[in-house]
């Protein structure tokens, strides 16, 4: 133990630590929502020179156009410099990563340091070295979107470094560097806003000052905490509240009670417990209905609630005997207050990326108490203790590392984990389809579809609510149609497309254009190699295409086409009217339609058709001329007259309408 205290008081080591601990993650690639940051992120992916336009929206706008409640523009100007240097490789996003974990052990370490005083350097070394080699950290560090927790501990720690270097000397550039680095944490992310009860924490538990020195010392670091604000309003002033929490992202929005909320809430805390003191079965995902909802009733939500408040009570005496136990409470309730879901429901009800540094918290209490044992035989196990925990945790890291390799091992991983997972389960099914997407060979083609196929068929067992299960597991039968055997194979992969795909459309609405898309391909397929119910299936086009909100070009011709086919007459040149009127260029479809029903017979249809078109284009003398013989044959003989007589007047040279002038005249 001397020699690794003695190694600790060297900055390399503790970067050295971190580039090890991570050395296997340099070549994995972008995974999971790293595309919301990095790789569809059109803002971030113009380099540097769209730093401005980073600062000016929320986190989302880039990724899909949308002010969100999030902002953390340093972490995304990070991305935007990653990508101006090296085009934003996945190896050097990596590799920032692994570099700042390592200069956050540094900064960590000289911070704990100062905390625990020069006496209890062996405390740093092995809080230190607990958190370093925990595995709950791999998300963050692994996974590069979360280069938001990772810059944001960074810099509020290294704030906090400061800002205690400055309670012991007052120098001014100690304090200038804290204020920096506390404004610039926030911007990170927005979680470090609560780091702000940190300063007053250290000043009166760590220097022991008086409740009026406190304030003094504290009120420095408002400064920032309120331009913050200043900054964060004037971007966001815009921002809308935002839509109700979705289930299937958090499970806790299903909760029918409060009581119910409150004791599920408790249940998970319990579960985050569980994962700080044994990190095995770790998962990127926790969603419906893998954490079930409980009551009170339930053992883990009655020892969730006991924990919960004993960590409160045991921070309370902590601070009361302004005790590290106090300080690394309030580092933990402070900084897991805003993911926690007891104040308000976010995006996930458990996520390991927010126990980042909350674990720190947890690690500073059981150090701060395991030095008050003082008995003899537990200073000779303690060090056993710890380097068995230490290489435990850092087999787990490393192991644990090649899960976030790429989307398919993540996803696999997580479905071992966390089965009940209806995320796990859909994402993993879209990466099947993914793959098949990509194979080279039918065969593999296949394969990979049949995989995805049976995977959101769990999703859909697991959560029938979630409308994304089928409209892609309807694109997936759609896929395995193209490629069947043969007329029998395709039509029953078509038939269960189709089945999925009418749930989508009835779950998701009328206006997704892709949706409708793969609905026309499925129906148009069946019309084609399904001859005995050839026009249901005609119909059904027809009837899809109604009830779309947003119609474009092709589905009006469809509702034309096949109403047409299937004998609704009417509502085929109701359509084929607003098809010229929406879209002007496509008018003379009408006259094509009108043509039609005149070869029927269908003179009524065939005057509409004609006279809509008219309509539109005056000056068109032939189909003036036309719908002059329509409304002739109609029996309405006066009025073709007129027509006749007013393109003559027009062009006296009309041959086809000066003949059939001539002949309505003499018979008038």
């Amino acid at each position: 133990m001397k020699q690794i205290v003695s190694l600790a008081d060297k900055w390399w080591f503790w970067l050295l630590l971190g580039l090890l601990l991570y050395a296997n993650t340099l070549g994995h690639d972008y995974v999971i929502d790293d595309q919301i940051a990095i790789t569809k992120n059109s803002l971030t992916q113009k380099g540097v020179g769209a730093v401005s336009e980073i600062f000016s929206h929320s986190y989302l706008y880039g990724y899909d156009g949308r002010e969100d409640e999030s902002y953390r523009p340093l972490t995304l100007t990070t991305f935007a410099i990653e990508k101006s240097l090296f085009d934003a490789s996945p190896g050097g996003s990596h590799l920032v990563q692994v570099l700042l974990y390592g200069l956050l052990l540094v900064v960590l370490f000289q911070w704990l340091i100062g905390i625990f005083g020069e006496k209890g350097k062996q405390m740093a070394v092995v809080s230190c070295l607990l958190f370093a080699v925990h595995p709950i950290h791999t998300e963050v560090v692994a996974n590069v979107k979360s280069r938001d927790e990772l810059l944001g501990a960074l810099l509020l720690f290294t704030s906090l470094l400061y800002f205690q270097r400055w309670l012991k000397n007052k120098e001014q550039k100690n304090i200038g560097i804290s204020l920096g680095t506390f404004l610039l944490a926030m911007l990170s992310k927005e979680t470090a806003v609560l780091g702000i009860i940190l300063f007053p924490a250290l000043s009166f538990i760590c220097e022991k000052r008086t409740l009026r020195q406190v304030i003094t010392d504290s009120l420095p670091m408002v400064s920032p905490f309120v331009m913050y604000f200043i900054i964060r309003t004037a971007v966001l002033s815009d921002v809308l509240i935002s839509d109700p929490i979705d289930p299937v992202a958090n499970s806790l929005a299903l909760a029918q009670s409060n009581s119910e909320l409150l004791a599920t809430n408790f249940s998970i805390f319990w579960k985050y417990m569980q994962l700080l003191f044994f990190p095995i079965q770790l998962s990127w995902d926790y969603s419906v209905p893998q954490l079930p909802l409980v009551h009170f009733s339930s053992p883990s939500a009655i020892v969730g609630l006991v924990v919960a408040l004993g960590l409160i009570g045991l921070t309370v005496w902590g601070v009361w005997r302004r005790s590290l136990v106090g300080l690394g409470g309030i580092i933990f309730l402070s900084t897991f207050a805003l993911t926690s879901n007891f104040f308000f429901l976010i995006n996930c009800p458990l996520g390991e990326r927010f126990m980042f540094i909350p674990l720190l918290g947890i690690i500073i209490i059981l150090v701060a108490l395991s030095e008050k044992i003082t008995f003899s035989f537990w200073s000779k196990i303690a060090p056993v203790i710890m380097v068995l925990i230490c290489c435990l945790f850092t087999i787990r890291t490393f192991t644990r590392n090649k899960d976030w390799k790429n989307n398919l091992a993540i996803y696999e991983s997580g479905r071992e984990i966390c089965p009940n997972s209806v995320k796990v389960q859909f994402n993993l099914g879209t990466e099947y389809l993914q793959q098949g997407e990509k194979a080279s060979t039918m065969e593999e083609r296949k394969g990979w579809f049949m995989k995805a196929i049976s995977t959101y068929e769990i999703a859909e067992k697991l959560y029938p609510n979630y409308s994304l299960i089928y409209e892609n597991s309807g694109f997936v039968y759609s896929e395995l149609g193209k490629i069947g055997r043969d007329q029998k194979e395709q039509r029953l992969y078509f038939e269960n497309g189709l089945i999925q795909l009418r749930k989508a459309i009835d779950s998701l609405g009328y206006q997704k254009p892709n949706l409708f898309q793969n609905t026309y391909f499925v129906l148009e397929q069946l019309v084609k190699i399904d001859s005995l119910n050839n026009q249901k299936w005609k119909k059904e086009i027809a009837q899809k295409a109604l009830l779309k909100k947003e119609k474009e070009q092709d589905d009006f011709l469809r509702i034309c086409i096949y109403s047409k086919e299937t004998g609704d007459d009417s509502i085929a040149v109701e359509y084929a009217v607003k098809l010229g009127q929406t879209f002007p260029e496509k008018a003379t479809y009408q006259l094509e339609l009108a043509e039609y029903y005149f070869k029927k017979q269908r003179f009524d249809l065939s005057l509409k058709l004609v006279s809509a078109y008219v309509d539109q284009h005056p000056n068109d003398l032939s189909a003036r001329s036309n719908k002059g013989m329509l409304l002739e044959i109609q029996g309405k003989k006066k009025e073709a007259l007129a027509i006749y007589e007013e393109i003559l007047k027009v062009n006296p040279n009309e041959i086809h309408t000066l003949e059939l002038y001539r002949k309505l005249k003499t018979i008038l």
